[in-house]
C-alpha cells in the first residue's frame, strides 16, 4: 500500500460512527466521511499532489543524474503514482493535474517510452499544462526534444542497439501524432521526422528513411534534410539498377 493510501485509510478509520437511528441532515451528509466519490477523489488528488511536491523538493537535494533517476523510479512505486493516474483516467475527471504532469515527465526521463506514449494522447486531449519550468507548452514537443537528444547520441556514438531501440520509439511517436496539425509547430514536426529519417538511414532502412525525410521537408522546408533526401534517392536508384 502506498503512503498516500495509508493516509487515506488512516483518516477513514479514525472517523467515529454513530448508532443513532434518525436520518442524517443535509449538512451532516455533506460533511460525512461517506461523501460522494468526487470528494473522496479530490482528497486523493490533494494527497498525491502534496506527495509529489515533497518528492520534487527531495529531488533538488541530488546533484547526480543517476541518483535522481533512482529516486524517481522508487517514488513511482512507493507512492503508487501510476495507480492513481489510472484511477484518474477511469474517473472521467479533467482538471489541471500536477501529479499527472510530473509523472509523465518522470516516465520520459526514465525512458519508459511505452508508458509515456500510452499517456501522451490523454495529456493532449486534457490540455494538461506543462510545469512552468519548461519552455514548451506542447507535450509532443517535449517528448520530441527528449527523443531527439537520445537519437543524436546514438547516431554520434554509432550505437546500433540504441539506434534500433530508439527507431522503434520514434515510430511509435510518429504513429501517435500522425494526425497532428503542425501549423505553428513546423520546427518541432520537422525535427521529429528528420531524426527518424537519420536513424533509419543509419540502419540502412533507406526506403523508410526517404519517406521520413520527405515528410520532414514537407512540414518544414528548413528541417535540414535536403542533402539526405538527395543521397537516399541516389542510393535507392542504385539498388534498383543492380
Amino acid at each position: 500500500m502506498s503512503l498516500v493510501k495509508k493516509s487515506l485509510a488512516k483518516a477513514a478509520s479514525s472517523v467515529p460512527t454513530s448508532t443513532e437511528k434518525k436520518a442524517p441532515t443535509v449538512a451532516a451528509t455533506a460533511t460525512s466521511t461517506h461523501a460522494p466519490t468526487p470528494i473522496t477523489t479530490q482528497t486523493e488528488y490533494q494527497l498525491h499532489a502534496a506527495a509529489i511536491e515533497s518528492d520534487l523538493a527531495q529531488l533538488k537535494t541530488f546533484t547526480d543524474i543517476a541518483d535522481k533517476a533512482t529516486y524517481k523510479s522508487e517514488a513511482l512505486e512507493r507512492q503508487d503514482y501510476l495507480g492513481y493516474i489510472n484511477q484518474y483516467r477511469l474517473s472521467g475527471q479533467c482538471h489541471p493535474n500536477t501529479v499527472l504532469a510530473w509523472v509523465f515527465i518522470w516516465l520520459v526521463d526514465l525512458k519508459r517510452w511505452d508508458a509515456a506514449l500510452e499517456l501522451l494522447p490523454f495529456m493532449v486531449e486534457q490540455k494538461q499544462p506543462l510545469p512552468t519550468v519548461f519552455n514548451t507548452k506542447h507535450w509532443p514537443a517535449f517528448v520530441i526534444d527528449q527523443l531527439y537528444d537520445d537519437a543524436n547520441y546514438y547516431l554520434t556514438e554509432s550505437k546500433q542497439q540504441g539506434l534500433f531501440d530508439i527507431s522503434y520509439v520514434l515510430r511509435g511517436l510518429i504513429n501517435t501524432v500522425k494526425n497532428q496539425d503542425w501549423n505553428g509547430l513546423e520546427v518541432v514536426g520537422g525535427k521529429l521526422y528528420a531524426i527518424a529519417a537519420k536513424v533509419d538511414a543509419a540502419q540502412h532502412n533507406y526506403g523508410n528513411a526517404l519517406l521520413f525525410a520527405e515528410h520532414a521537408q514537407a512540414i518544414n522546408d528548413k528541417a535540414g534534410v535536403k542533402g539526405l533526401v538527395d543521397k537516399l534517392t541516389k542510393q535507392l536508384k542504385a539498388t534498383v539498377n543492380e
